[in-house]
């Protein structure tokens, strides 16, 4: 029998049809076979993980990352609980302080990774390449500039004790805030816990978090906050009249390190990310989003001066447990 034309049509159609599902089976399975990293963060807001991924993911396509992003207080109680139950999760660590980090690689916990970045300083490589520096934030003074009307501006964390501030001084709880953590540590060493019992008398207000503290500064609910400096840049870019004020005593770098866990199901995966962080583009996008690169030679933040010393702060559990005493929190 001889094949007519509207077979060979329908022939055509089928086998067109055939290899395109072939092809959609094939995306399919590739899609199904990108490699699921999971990440716990403290001290990045949501918005800007998901810039970095976003960027990231056009680098490495066949990676997806699942955030888990809160305080560091609640991201170290998560993992701490998963630990104790034999299932920690996630195969990259990013949180605000040393200290837990340097527990982790007490305990043999934490992959080590070749310090092999270019031009990366050494002083932002902990423990021999266990955790390392990708971007830097630091504990500063802002001021709305409205709200604070003929007052002057405090110049030093020491002028925050002055009667004109009284009640007008905010910060973030250090229980839940890594960055107010550092800073409660660092101010104590430098000024004693007295300090914090004359912020008290001189009604010091604290805020659940930076995120909520720095969305009251911008609103004119608060006129003085010691918080974090890159949140508060991005609050003068949507147009708050904000200013941020470096303190002659010192701006208090909060370390911000990130690691691979030995427990983690795809280290190579997970140590290009962290390759991707110390790259030009990743240090460029932190820049972007109002953190200082680590990187000499990467773009700074705008509107921030080119270099600014920090000195670099770290938490005391003990000096917390009076702090919630003195302030009557919980934790």
């Amino acid at each position: 029998m001889r094949e007519s034309p509207n077979d060979r049509c329908l022939v055509h159609r089928a086998l067109a049809l055939g290899v395109a599902l072939l092809l959609l089976l094939g995306l399919g399975s590739a899609w199904a076979q990108r490699v699921p990293l999971t990440l716990y963060v403290a001290g990045a807001q949501l918005n800007d993980v998901n810039a970095i991924l976003n960027a990231f993911y056009r680098q490495q396509p066949g990676v997806e990352v699942r955030v888990f992003r809160s305080g560091a207080g609640e991201v170290i109680a998560k993992l701490r609980a998963e630990l104790e139950a034999g299932n920690p999760q996630p195969d990259l660590v990013w949180l605000v302080g040393e200290e837990f980090f340097q527990e982790l690689s007490q305990k043999g916990l934490l992959r080590r990774i070749p310090p092999t970045f270019p031009g990366l300083p050494a002083q932002y490589v902990y423990e021999g390449g266990r955790y390392y520096e990708v971007r830097l934030l630091y504990n500063i003074l802002a001021v709305h500039t409205r709200r604070l009307g003929s007052l002057p501006e405090p110049q030093s964390w020491q002028e925050l004790l002055k009667p004109q501030y009284r009640g007008q001084v905010a910060m973030a709880d250090p229980n839940f805030t890594g960055p107010a953590l550092v800073a409660l540590g660092y101010l104590n060493r430098r000024y004693g816990f007295g300090f914090f019992e004359r912020l008290r008398e001189n009604g010091l207000i604290i805020e659940r978090s930076n995120p909520v503290l720095q969305d009251k500064l911008a609103r004119g609910e608060y006129t003085i906050a010691l918080t974090n400096d890159y949140g508060v840049r991005q609050k003068i870019q949507e147009g708050a009249p904000l200013k941020i004020i470096y303190p002659r005593d010192g701006a208090i770098l909060a370390p911000t390190p990130i690691a691979i866990p030995t427990w983690s199901r795809y280290p190579q995966e997970a140590e290009g990310f962290i390759r991707f962080l110390l790259s030009p583009e990743g240090q460029r996008i932190f820049a972007e989003l109002g953190y200082y690169p680590v990187i000499p030679g990467s773009p700074t933040p705008k509107g921030a001066p080119e270099r600014l010393p920090g000195i670099k702060g770290s938490a005391d559990l003990n000096v917390l447990e009076r702090f919630n005493t003195l302030f009557a929190l919980r934790r």
